[in-house]
């Protein structure tokens, strides 16, 4: 009689993981794949592309083609979470990434994982090298994340 209770209560748990399995099959999850693009920075003939458009999951990497370093900083959406390891990039004081300074051949990446656009901008950073370059742009682009 025990064996015949203890059978029973085996199969009802058995079965209650089967049905949980089969509810949790039935859910759509977003898949999100990962890709990568590159933006070149450079003062003199300026973003290349200046707006990128990119699914989520994407890294994007800037390649500095300037003689003088450069910084990305993020204007209104900032990117507060990210996938991967960031290259060259960390966590500001706000809670939001921001690029370090991305020397001449360098590069810095970042994958996106939120939707929106993320409109940004190229600096020149503020260093001696200010006074090697006669150029002083701040290029403005934009990721699109779809």
């Amino acid at each position: 009689m025990k064996r015949n209770v203890l059978r029973v209560l085996i199969v009802m748990v058995l079965g209650i993981f089967c049905l949980a399995g089969v509810s949790f099959a039935g859910e759509e999850t977003e898949e999100i794949t990962i890709d990568a693009k590159v933006v070149t920075l450079d003062i003199n003939k300026g973003l290349s592309p200046v707006t990128l458009n990119a699914k989520r999951g994407t890294t994007v990497i800037w390649i500095n083609n300037s003689r003088v370093p450069q910084e990305i900083l993020f204007l209104d959406k900032k990117v507060v979470l990210a996938c991967g390891a960031p290259v060259n990039f960390c966590v500001n004081q706000d809670g939001a990434y921001e690029s370090a300074k991305i020397q001449f051949g360098g590069a810095a990446s970042l994958c996106f994982t939120e939707k929106g656009t993320y409109e940004y901008e190229a600096r020149s950073s503020k260093t001696f090298y200010d006074s090697y370059s006669p150029v002083k742009r701040e290029l403005k682009g934009a990721i699109v994340i779809q």
